[in-house]
């Protein structure tokens, strides 16, 4: 099978599972699980003529693991596992995390451009999405620079200070099930920078600030 299609077909299930199932009017729910034979009837899948073992691998071999394929009595249900701007969605997909549960380090990617606005607007915004994303593992990084929680072109990692959030409790944390940590942020969708442990050259390792 081609790689360029499976890649048109992963972004075509990644607009409507993360954002465009309400416009397209596909029946989803509170997880983000929509049947996978509504999915397949969608015209942004037929397009690419997309059959169900094309999902299944997809849903496989995806290198960020975006997706989650459920069997249930009436079929099977897919959904994206975070990056969400649909505000129908809840957290119930994702696991919370109470303090003992934090890993030893969250990272996020961003670029020079953007961390001057970061740090200008005073931290990090879900902006239109739901949550904030981070990883807390580096080492799966591969050739093409690919981690799951931080995108291909980031070149700057923000550290947080574990030991404050785990001390703090009004702004919760989550994981989702491709090993993503999310936050929605304080009430106005806001990760203080005061939570921010060092800011890095994703290259160099150096301190840029």
């Amino acid at each position: 099978m081609s790689e360029k299609r499976d890649i048109q077909i992963s972004k075509a299930l990644s607009y409507l599972l993360r954002h465009g199932a309400a416009k397209e009017k596909l029946p989803m729910d509170e997880q983000g699980y929509v049947k996978l034979s509504t999915i397949l009837s969608n015209n942004r899948i037929k397009t690419h003529r997309a059959t169900k073992q094309d999902i299944e691998r997809i849903v496989e071999t995806n290198n960020k693991k975006r997706f989650t394929l459920i069997s249930r009595d009436d079929g099977i249900y897919i959904c994206a596992n975070q990056g969400h701007s649909l505000k129908t969605i809840n957290n119930d997909n994702l696991q919370k995390l109470e303090p003992k549960d934090f890993p030893s380090q969250l990272i996020h990617g961003t670029t020079l451009p953007k961390l001057k606005l970061i740090l200008e607007s005073g931290g990090l915004s879900k902006m239109n999405r739901n949550h904030i994303h981070f990883t807390s593992n580096l080492t799966n990084d591969d050739a093409n620079g690919v981690v799951t929680g931080i995108r291909y072109n980031s070149n700057i990692l923000i550290y947080l200070d574990i030991t404050k959030l785990q001390n703090q409790d009004e702004i919760q944390f989550y994981k989702s099930l491709n090993d993503v940590y999310l936050t929605p942020g304080d009430s106005n969708g806001v990760l203080s920078k005061e939570f921010f442990f060092k800011i890095v050259d994703r290259k160099t390792g150096q301190s840029v600030i």
